[in-house]
Formats: structure tokens, C-alpha cells, sequence
């Protein structure tokens, strides 16, 4: 296998829109500046890309890439709930 075909099989896809979402979360800092910033529309968007991309390939991924989706899906949608009502206690 080349390497190129190694970087882009899909589990490798899936984690690139998960570290952008971390991201977007506030949860890591932005490779290209440095810091740390929240925006949640964005994050939100990732996470709902992620899941029509789970949609148009059910049935088609293997155990591990179906595994690898759904655990991730599911870690970033509780990290963003979280940052919702982070948000939310702030606000009051």
C-alpha cells in the first residue's frame, strides 16, 4: 500500500473532521495560531458532516471503520453537548 493510500483510507477521514471538531470545541489549539478558541456553529457542522457521511456509507464500511464512526460520532456529539451547557451556565 502507498503511503498516500494509507493517508487517505477512511478512518483516517473520519479522525481529520473529529480533530477539527475538538477544535471547534475549544478542546485543542488551532494548529495554525496556536490558540485555543470556541466556535461551536462549526463544530456542529463537522459533527453533522460526520453523520450524513455515516448515513451514505452504511452498509459499506467495515467492522473497524463502523466501530471507529460510531464511537466517534458519539464522543463528539457528548463533548459538544457539554460545551453547549458550559455555555449556557455561563450565561446565567
Amino acid at each position: 500500500m502507498s503511503e498516500d493510500k494509507f493517508l487517505m483510507n477512511f478512518s483516517n477521514i473520519v479522525l481529520s473532521y473529529a480533530v477539527n471538531a475538538t477544535i471547534h470545541l475549544g478542546l485543542s489549539p488551532d494548529p495554525a495560531t496556536g490558540k485555543v478558541s470556541i466556535d461551536l456553529n462549526r463544530a456542529k457542522d463537522l459533527i453533522d458532516m460526520l453523520d450524513v457521511l455515516k448515513e451514505k456509507t452504511k452498509n459499506n464500511l467495515n467492522d473497524e471503520e463502523e466501530k471507529i464512526m460510531s464511537e466517534t460520532l458519539s464522543n463528539l456529539k457528548n463533548l459538544y453537548l457539554n460545551a453547549l451547557n458550559t455555555k449556557e451556565e455561563i450565561k446565567e
